[in-house]
């Protein structure tokens, strides 16, 4: 079985989703550390004015509660209706903002308790909307016992054991870390993600990559999937990045 193994963003970007498309299962990694200000609290949508972040403030940690899935999402100012509110200002010309809009509101009102609930609900509402169906297992709700002494290779390598998996599809950043030797000799293999960001039509002016995947969907509707996937190297080229 091949899995990705990913911290659950908020609203992620296109290459996300192409990894969990190409994978039998998606681990959500929400038992490692919350990094602040990163990608698991804030996103970039495009407005009129251009590309801008819209982030999910959190309440500060208390000692001991450090990892995504303890981390408390702060209500004590208005930020999903200031969120919807940007989506609805940049996208509600776009062709699709009816089909998808509405969803992403009544989820985003449910007010989750932590950055992990939500990320990993929304990134389940947009598979959805994508036409992605694929197991989704969060890793603090596995049996992997106390695993915070294991270094980065060991808990990946603990992580696919628990779940059965022989292969994993890693981001293109893995490499720095990724000891070949040490998924060789458990008979795993590695996959990276070798993806060449596709354009499509988006509003507000010239193109610009790297936006949430909500900039695609309401661009183009049932057409996103087809586009996430063009973006991907074929598997024969994928196999030459392959840890072997």
């Amino acid at each position: 079985m091949k899995i990705s193994i990913i911290q659950p963003l908020y609203l992620p970007w296109l290459g996300f989703f192409e990894m969990i498309a190409a994978s039998d299962a998606y681990v959500a990694f929400d038992h490692v550390k919350f990094v602040p200000s990163s990608w698991q609290q804030r996103n970039r949508i495009k407005g009129p004015n251009g590309p801008f972040f819209i982030t999910v403030p959190v309440r500060k940690t208390r000692k001991g509660l450090d990892r995504i899935c303890d981390k408390e999402i702060e209500y004590g100012e208005p930020w999903v209706k200031k969120h919807m509110k940007s989506l609805e200002l940049s996208y509600r010309k776009t062709p699709y903002f009816d089909r998808y809009f509405p969803g992403i509101r009544g989820l985003m009102e449910n007010r989750f308790k932590n950055i992990a609930e939500l990320n990993v609900e929304l990134i389940r509402l947009l598979l959805g909307f994508l036409g992605i169906e694929k197991q989704v297992i969060r890793s603090s709700g596995m049996a992997l016992g106390d695993d915070k002494h294991l270094d980065k290779n060991g808990r990946l390598i603990h992580l696919m054991k628990a779940v059965g998996a022989t292969s994993f599809y890693e981001g293109a950043s893995g490499a720095e870390f990724i000891d070949r030797s040490r998924f060789v000799s458990e008979g795993m293999e590695v996959y990276f993600q070798a993806y060449d960001h596709p354009t499509y039509p988006q509003a507000h002016g010239e193109f610009v990559p790297y936006m949430s995947v909500v900039d695609l969907l309401f661009n183009c509707g049932e057409g996103a999937l087809s586009i996430i996937k063009g973006g991907v190297a074929t598997m024969d080229k994928l196999r030459e990045h392959r840890v072997s």
